[in-house]
């Protein structure tokens, strides 16, 4: 049965279709509204699909109470994903902003070079990265990084698969990244003849139309382990799409791993890419891996948490600690002269695990209640307050909420149960590894110390970790200007055991067990 809602924008009406089931932010994305803003998945905790009943509105949820002011209650803002279409609505929408952008488009130095030019697409769940280079040196003419517009949909895995398989879902979500792909191909003109995109094993299935039921419930499974070129439409050229090394260990790692193994590394070592999945491959030696995967969420992407945001200008990316207290570091470099505008990934990490340090935060992730060691310490912790009932530290112009440490911990956990699952399969101890590498936008910005800290890895780590970028991109853009390379792509997958975590009671055990901020083994 369909429902029907009326939208009110710039003085007049929408009339909108939506399914019994679905919530209002749901019906709302797939009518065209909120493409692009990174929602948390129907948590209650972005805040960003906020709408105004103009008819009578429901009463207010808990999580509201938190995330809107009294007064905007009672002039009937409520969060869209929290509630169930009913049919009748009249609704008003706040104005999300525009889609956040991570870093700054590069247009292309040389607009007369005649091509042939390649498009390297990075698909990921939150970010899409692209690059358009001259096959015939590699030169870079353009690059950029901004969001995947299907973020309206939920801001993980899960969620994505969730609305892809819906009714003509799976088409809308590949139509947003199509209509991306194809502005990408416009700016690098008609001489535009390859094409890759690298990404994870859901997120690429969806952009080609594969079967998606292997990844969205056990026993997982792939249907389709790429490696293959795809016809997208839309006038693009053939897309290369990287073999897929298991149901959550995708083409962004073969990619990225390809590039890698080009660079001469000492093994063995840990190739690790945290995102919205945990993708991690142990190399042993050039022709043995062990991968696994981990679902994290969307916390590290910024998105879900109290002030969450993306990479961005006024964000914070990191702080430090000065005789006056806490200090806020900007996307952009030095200090925030005031409040910030939303505390990315790293930032947050970065924020837990200066608390960590000075003893606010204690091993289980709670608001320390005894005197903190050092008079800094003391100093942060009387920061500590209560709003609506839950804990919260407060300074620098930022929040952590006890709910915010939460998640947190719910991504350290499953990070740490993916390394020590790949490290016990191999019989290695922390000792053994040559290097850690550490790939993708959050691996750039994340301090390796602050991983420590908080037990991501294992003690005596952090020395041994390096920044590698975003080699799934760079990998993209190896296929399109070295076809040899793919060859070496199609290698890895015949060469790759994906090792399992624990399952059902064992599952769970293990990842309660490591929701502590100490590295678990």
């Amino acid at each position: 049965m369909a429902l029907e809602i009326l939208v009110e924008t710039a003085g007049s009406g929408r009339l909108i279709q939506a399914a019994l089931g679905d919530t209002l932010a749901r019906a709302l994305f797939r009518a065209g509204f909120f493409v692009g803003a990174p929602l948390c998945a129907g948590l209650g905790r972005c805040g960003r699909c906020r709408v105004r009943f103009l008819s009578p509105p429901p009463a207010p949820l808990a999580a509201e109470a938190r995330r809107l002011d009294p007064a905007a209650l009672a002039g009937g803002w409520r969060l869209a994903c929290l509630h169930p279409v009913r049919g009748g609505e009249r609704l008003a929408l706040a104005d999300t902003g525009p889609s956040p952008a991570y870093d700054l488009e590069t247009r292309p130095r040389d607009p007369e070079a005649a091509g042939p030019f390649g498009l390297a697409v990075d698909l990921g769940t939150t970010g899409l990265a692209w690059r358009i280079v001259s096959l015939a040196g590699g030169r870079i003419l353009a690059e950029g990084r901004g969001v995947n517009p299907q973020l309206g949909a939920g801001g993980e895995v899960i969620s994505r698969l969730a609305f892809a398989l819906l009714p003509g879902g799976g088409e809308y979500l590949r139509g947003l990244v199509l209509d991306v792909l194809a502005e990408k191909a416009e700016l690098a003109g008609p001489n535009l003849t390859a094409l890759c995109v690298a990404g994870n094993p859901a997120m690429v299935s969806i952009l080609c139309g594969k079967p998606l039921a292997g990844l969205a419930r056990a026993p997982y499974g792939l249907a389709w382990a790429a490696g293959e070129e795809a016809a997208l439409g839309r006038g693009l050229p053939p897309a290369y799409i990287p073999p897929l090394l298991g149901p959550f260990v995708g083409a962004d790692i073969s990619a990225g791993l390809t590039v890698l193994l080009r660079q001469a590394p000492a093994y063995p070592f840990l190739l690790a890419d945290l995102g919205t999945n945990a993708e991690m491959v142990l190399a042993l030696a050039p022709d043995r891996f062990l991968a696994a995967s981990a679902p994290l969420g969307p916390a590290l992407e910024g998105v879900g948490l109290s002030q969450g945001a993306l990479a961005g200008p006024g964000v914070a990316v990191s702080f430090e600690l000065s005789p006056a207290g806490l200090v806020a570091v900007l996307f952009e470099g030095g200090a925030a002269p005031g409040p910030v505008g939303g505390i990315a990934g790293p930032g947050y990490l970065s924020l837990a695990a200066r608390l960590r340090e000075q003893g606010v935060l204690d091993t289980d992730g709670r608001f320390a209640e005894t005197p903190a060691p050092t008079p800094l310490g003391e100093r942060l912790r009387r920061q500590v307050v209560r709003q609506a009932g839950e804990a919260v530290f407060a300074a620098a112009g930022c929040r952590l909420y006890a709910s915010d440490v939460e998640e947190l911990l719910k991504v350290k956990a499953a990070a740490n149960l993916a390394v020590s699952a790949l490290l016990g399969a191999a019989g290695l101890t922390t000792a053994h590894l040559a290097a850690v590498h550490l790939a993708g936008a959050f691996g750039a910005r994340v301090s390796p110390g602050d991983l420590e800290t908080l037990g991501f890895f294992p003690p005596g780590l952090a020395a041994r970790t390096r920044v590698a970028g975003n080699l799934s991109l760079a990998g993209a853009a190896l296929f399109l200007t070295d076809p040899s390379a793919r060859d070496e792509a199609g290698a890895l997958a015949g060469r790759t055991a994906i090792v399992p975590l624990a399952a059902g009671d064992d599952m769970s055990d293990s990842f309660i067990r490591r929701m502590v901020f100490a590295y678990v083994p």
